[in-house]
């Protein structure tokens, strides 16, 4: 197979999250997303397209996927994907299996910075090859989500 040797910057753009205090509300429709998860809930999105999200400060070594509209805050990144070079969810599961922690850049809390993110070299298979590859984890991968459900109201 052959692979484009691609820095993430020339893929996807980071961006940074914002503040919610002005878009929190319990009346909101639209997740907020920090590095531990689920925050609240916004009544405007940041961002409406495919992204992985990436932890700027604090869980910086766990990458999450979202689908739908949504807000980050200022501690979690959000991408701009080029989907013309990768599927965004191919770009998910690629950056799930990087060890990012090897690139914190904090002292008492896991840091990372944009720079170091956009030299970070990915090996990029073409579209077909990636649209291959989702073929065979999107059900593993929804199978897992619906167990985790189960799992929940299990316990609830």
């Amino acid at each position: 197979m052959k692979y484009n040797l691609l820095s993430l910057g020339e893929i996807a753009k980071i961006k940074y999250g914002k503040n919610q205090k002005n878009v929190q509300s319990e009346k909101g429709t639209f997740p907020i997303y920090g590095t531990g998860g689920l925050m609240g809930f916004a009544t405007k999105a940041l961002y409406s397209k495919p992204s992985v999200l990436i932890g700027r400060k604090g869980t910086i070594d766990k990458v999450h996927f979202a689908d739908h509209p949504f807000w980050t805050v200022d501690t979690l990144f959000y991408t701009e994907i080029d989907e013309s070079i990768v599927y965004p969810k191919y770009l998910y599961y690629l950056l799930s299996l990087s060890n990012l922690s090897i690139y914190n850049e904090g002292t008492s809390i896991p840091s990372l910075r944009t720079e170091t993110l956009n030299r970070l070299k990915l090996r990029i298979p073409n579209l077909e090859y990636q649209n291959t590859v989702l073929a065979m984890l999107d059900p593993i991968d929804t199978k897992l989500k619906i167990n985790s459900q189960i799992n929940d109201n299990l316990v609830a």
